[in-house]
């Protein structure tokens, strides 16, 4: 066996018992070089652990075989994952022809990680990773497409089973996005706290979950929901009652129609759950004080959702900037006759937008309770901030949009 072809040898049919046992029990001289072409099978694994890894290959012939077909087993034993005598016993068990299963429990690694090369342990292997014998069944049908990719892809699983659960872990692998190294706690912290919430139907945060996540859900319908579901939780945190007090134009009735300004977040979200539209999706506009909300009802009866914003050309002016039915479908022609008479009633249409956007603290005690639940469960999910603020949620929009790049996901929500 060469090197050069382990990628397809050790991939799926390598025996789980270490390989040539010996007759003769007497140990073999190991040459004290290696031949070229396992110094660059060395190569392939992470610097920090090469010249550990080369000593342990020319320790033994059987190291040698291990290598071969669990390059994750002595990648660990290269780290010192184990301590000292944990790592002694192991490589005593090699020696004596042990099964890989054996091997592998004592040193604390997931037997199917033996499929994967060397490439993808750039990292300290994770502690807790999945072992049970259906996740490992499971994960052997969604490998890496190419060695290159397999550090990211397996960081990306532990992640996955540590910031949720071992179902969303498989539906990251499964996923084409690992094709450029990244952050998972950054890439895929809020899509981690979506896909936990959307089971724990219990909690204030499910509450906020239009489309729930599943097993089965496309990558870019999880990713807009996921940032749908921030987008709301920004909306609350944002916009509570008193926070927003000028509507910019006065509400009232005309033709038959009430105009109703949308200053909060029980009114915005209540639009939103009526219209089946994006209502909820404006926090940071109307935090800004980019655009107003409008809610266009006729007896009480919800038509259409108007928005208010800043003249495409007239600068100073006011205009309708939007004006939707229910599922974003265009309004009727009268819903647009009285909104345009309704304008035209106004006498405030002059106004220049702030050259500073006001500042408006995000509400941190709600901040808190929304993720409590979920950090208790998850040793505190570090990779969200403790603190909500405008910059943190900034730094959400732009993780979020750089996954969507990745995945080639085109959404006026990334925009």
């Amino acid at each position: 066996m060469t090197p050069g072809a382990m990628w397809i040898e050790y991939d799926m049919t390598q025996p789980t018992k270490l390989i040539r046992r010996r007759a003769d029990p007497v140990e073999v001289q190991e040459p004290s070089e290696l031949p070229g072409e396992w110094e660059n099978y060395v190569a392939r694994f992470a610097y920090p652990a090469r010249r550990e890894v080369r000593r342990l290959l020319r320790s033994s012939s059987r190291l040698v075989d291990l290598s071969v077909v669990f390059p994750g087993a002595i990648y660990a034993l290269a780290a010192r994952r184990k301590p000292p005598e944990a790592r002694r016993e192991a490589i005593s068990l090699i020696e004596n022809g042990a099964p890989l299963k054996t091997v592998a429990r004592l040193l604390g690694l997931p037997l199917w990680l033996r499929r994967l090369p060397p490439e993808a342990f750039q990292k300290a292997i994770e502690e807790d990773l999945p072992a049970g014998e259906t996740f490992a069944r499971r994960v052997a049908n969604r490998l890496p497409g190419a060695p290159s990719h397999s550090a990211f892809w397996l960081q990306s699983v532990a992640f996955g089973a540590k910031a949720c659960h071992e179902d969303f872990a498989l539906w990251l692998a499964d996923q084409s996005i690992f094709s450029e190294p990244g952050n998972p706690e950054q890439l895929f912290g809020v899509l981690a706290a979506y896909a936990w919430h959307s089971r724990a139907t219990q909690t204030r945060a499910h509450n906020l979950i239009v489309v729930p996540w599943r097993p089965e859900i496309a990558f870019d319908t999880a990713l807009c929901a996921a940032k749908s579901w921030l987008n709301r939780m920004r909306l609350v945190l944002q916009l509570g009652p008193g926070v927003v007090t000028d509507p910019w134009l006065a509400g009232g009735e005309i033709r038959g129609y009430t105009f109703v300004p949308l200053l909060d977040r029980t009114e915005i979200l209540a639009e939103a759950r009526a219209m089946q539209n994006c209502a909820d999706q404006y926090a940071e506009r109307l935090g800004d004080d980019r655009c107003r909300l409008f809610s266009v009802r006729r007896e009480r009866e919800h038509v259409a959702t108007l928005e208010i914003g800043p003249h495409s050309r007239e600068a100073g002016m006011l205009a309708i900037t939007q004006l939707k039915g229910r599922h974003n479908m265009a309004a009727p022609l009268d819903v647009w006759q009285a909104a345009y008479a309704w304008m035209a009633s106004q006498g405030g249409l002059r106004r220049l937008p702030p050259r500073i956007p006001p500042e408006r603290h995000l509400d941190n005690d709600a901040w808190t309770q929304l993720m409590g639940p979920y950090r208790r469960r998850t040793g505190g999910a570090p990779w969200l901030a403790v603190a909500a603020s405008q910059a943190v949620f900034d730094g959400f929009n732009a993780q979020m949009s750089d996954l969507a790049r990745r995945g080639g996901v085109s959404s006026w929500l990334f925009t």
